[in-house]
Order: C-alpha cells, then structure tokens, then sequence
C-alpha cells in the first residue's frame, strides 16, 4: 500500500474513532440511545471532549510509532504517563489501580491479573485498538497477537483478549480497502 495512503487510514481510524468516542461520550453507561440524541448533539456544534477511550487509543500509537512496533512495557509507560497528565478523561476505577501497581513495581503484563482474578472481559482493550488495525493490516496472525498482548496490560481475560483482536481485524479488513470501495456502498 502506498505510504501516504497507508498515513491517511490510519489518521482517519484515529480522528474517527476520537469523533465517535465524543459523540457517544454524554451517553457513556446507557443501554440504547436513538440516533436523534446523538444527532443532536452533534449538530450543536459544541466543543466536544473525547474520553479514557481514545486517550487510551492515542497511547496505543504513540507506542506504536515510537517503537516501530509492539513493545508491551513501552506501551504501558505510554499509558501510565498519559493518565498521569490527564487523569479527567473519565477512566473507570480499574486502569489506575493497574497502573499504581506498575508504579510499585508489578511487571506489566501481570499487573492486572493481580487486580482481577481470572482477568477483566470488559471493552476496555477493544476501544483503543484501532492502531493496532491498521498498523498490522497486512498481517492477521500478528495482529491478532498484538491485540492479545496490548489487552494484557488492562484486560486478561480471553474474551476481552478476543474482543481486541475481533475490533482490530475489523479495521484491519477496512484498511485493505481501496479508496474507491465504500463499507457501506448502500
């Protein structure tokens, strides 16, 4: 894939996932919301604030792009520092707790499995993993892989380990697109 196409989707995986997570944000914790609501608010053009979701996201390519690859402390440190200079993003009780055990010393692919036995199955992992997508596009084992060892830092369980790999093959699969082709062509 050409290298300024290659840039382009994984800006627009990046800025959309951001605008999705902003819109959806006031209705964080419902069960349904018609599409009215969110409509609404996007049309009053306010400014809308993005949550832990893609500050957890921008983590992730940060890494990335650092490390020219998956390096899973690296990724880590990027998380902890992250939430350290924005700890208002609406983080839910467990990635601080993780995170003050990575502090103290905890290895981090362990940290979590300390704080949830048998591993948290929750979005947490899946949400941010949109880099990993489309950094990974051309290769599913190892995307799958890497999916896998960036939920372990929060997320443990094989379900949450699943719903990461699941989301990122997801854009993987819209990353080998070509412009032309639409998702959606209806």
């Amino acid at each position: 894939m050409i290298k300024q196409v290659l840039k382009s989707k994984f800006l627009g995986a990046l800025i959309g996932t951001g605008i999705g997570d902003a819109l959806g944000a006031p209705f964080e914790g419902w069960s349904k919301v018609k599409l009215e609501k969110i409509e609404e608010v996007a049309e009053r053009r306010e400014v809308l604030t993005y949550t832990d979701d893609t500050h957890m996201m921008i983590g992730v390519a940060e890494s990335l792009i650092r490390t020219r690859g998956f390096d899973g402390e690296n990724m880590t440190q990027t998380f902890v520092k992250n939430y350290e200079l924005e700890p208002f993003r609406g983080y839910g009780p467990g990635p601080p707790r993780i995170f003050r055990l990575i502090r103290a010393g905890k290895a981090w692919d362990k940290a979590a499995q300390e704080l949830y036995h048998g591993g948290s199955y929750g979005n947490g992992s899946a949400m941010r993993v949109a880099p990993i997508g489309v950094f990974y596009y051309d290769n599913p084992e190892i995307l799958r892989e890497v999916a896998h060892k960036s939920s372990q830092i929060t997320h443990t369980h094989t379900l949450g380990k699943e719903g990461a790999a699941v989301q990122a093959y997801a854009i993987g699969l819209a990353t080998n697109l070509e412009p032309p082709l639409a998702v959606d062509q209806e």
